[in-house]
């Protein structure tokens, strides 16, 4: 897949037309819409609260539409109220159109989808596919800077936050926590911090948080007395090919620990 077939199957087209809704849908739509005209019709004429019949109405007449129409509509507002209904799915589409690409062609196209999107952040599928991807770019450079090395699963001896584990010749290994986060803004809190903290004091391996978010100052207060302490622990951030240098030196330390 090319990068640019990744970058077009990834926006979610506000032009094209939404597919057409089922029969049973159309149904459903026409039972709704009558019964809520219906509803707000008798309402007029038995209660004061005319706000509510007007709703019961409104409401009624747009699953009438939809009936009619026979397609999902896109939005329906007045003045800056908008209603979204065809956003979810022309999401999970671009999402799951993303997920066979390869993982910098995945990369591209998501931050293709985000720039155009910017909600989609708050996607549950959108946050596991970058953080699967993130973690698939890491496990690349990892092979391509160290190429003596093997890369593989996680044991069970190790902590649950460690997505994959690093194998040097001489037998020496780290884990490594990717941590990927959507918004470039947002930083790592302490309290992640001072979890993953805990954990490398307890595993077998040294610890390499390999993230595209810089810690919080009191986050990297912690992560300084750590490494003050000697904890098997370091934090490098990395985002692509030009932090290399910074991830080829701290995995280079952690390797130097024996475990």
């Amino acid at each position: 897949m090319s990068e640019t077939t990744s970058a077009e199957a990834a926006e979610p087209d506000e032009t094209s037309d939404p597919a057409p809704l089922s029969v049973w849908s159309r149904v459903v739509a026409g039972t709704l819409g009558f019964t809520l005209c219906s509803a707000g019709a008798i309402a007029v004429f038995r209660t004061q609260n005319q706000a509510g019949c007007v709703a019961l109405i409104l409401a009624g007449s747009l699953f009438v539409i939809l009936t009619i129409g026979g397609n999902p509509l896109h939005s329906l507002g007045f003045g800056e109220a908008q209603m979204r209904f065809a956003v979810q799915k022309r999401r999970r589409e671009a999402i799951e159109s993303i997920s066979d690409a390869p993982p910098e062609e995945a990369r591209r196209a998501l931050d293709v989808l985000q720039a155009i999107d910017p909600g989609v952040t708050s996607d549950a599928s959108f946050r596991y596919q970058s953080a699967r991807t993130y973690e698939e770019l890491a496990r690349q450079r990892f092979l391509q800077l160290f190429p003596d090395c093997a890369v593989g699963g996680r044991s069970a001896d190790v902590a649950r936050n460690i997505d994959f584990l690093v194998h040097r010749p001489d037998g020496r290994v780290i884990g490594v926590d990717a941590l990927c986060v959507e918004r470039e803004s947002a930083l790592l809190p302490m309290a992640m911090i001072s979890k993953r903290i805990d954990r490398a004091t307890q595993s077998v391996v040294p610890t390499l948080i390999m993230s595209n978010a810089v810690p919080s100052p009191p986050g990297q207060q912690l992560l300084e007395r750590a490494r003050a302490e000697g904890a098997k622990i370091r934090y490098v951030f990395w985002r692509d090919e030009r932090d290399d240098s910074a991830l080829q030196a701290a995995a280079g330390e952690l390797f130097g620990q024996p475990t």
